[in-house]
């Protein structure tokens, strides 16, 4: 009986170790760019999220500000991000879906909208 109990343990934590290595994780620094009227420009976002789940973070590139509001949804993998330029008052708001380290998407900055396509900076040491 109670090997029959080691092995469904074992089994079960086989099981549930891939789905938890898998859940998405938005925390990090962000690049690439977005078409703005045709012309690729930079694109850099820096997101933090504590435990609880709340994000906050800023856009570095193509303006530095704060993110006004942030918002992620781990099931549909929907992400959203708003920042408000200080300086120009223009609005950001860069909605896109996570998929493994990418997030792909539309970014608005107030009347310009284009594609865009950031990539998660990764560090693999030697």
């Amino acid at each position: 009986m109670k090997s029959a109990f080691a092995i469904s343990l074992l089994i079960a934590t086989f099981l549930v170790t891939p789905l938890a290595a898998q859940s998405p994780d938005l925390k990090g620094t962000w690049s690439g760019n977005w078409s703005k009227n045709g012309i690729p420009e930079a694109v850099t976002v820096e997101v933090q999220q504590d435990e609880k789940g709340a994000i906050t973070g800023r856009f570095r590139t193509p303006v530095p500000m704060e993110f006004s509001k942030a918002a992620f949804n781990p099931k549909t993998s929907a992400v959203t991000l708003e920042a408000i330029d200080p300086k120009s008052d223009k609005s950001y708001r860069l909605e896109g879906k996570l998929k493994g380290t990418e997030i792909s998407g539309v970014l608005t900055g107030d009347d310009t909208k284009g594609n865009v396509l950031l990539i998660k900076w990764t560090y693999f040491g030697r």
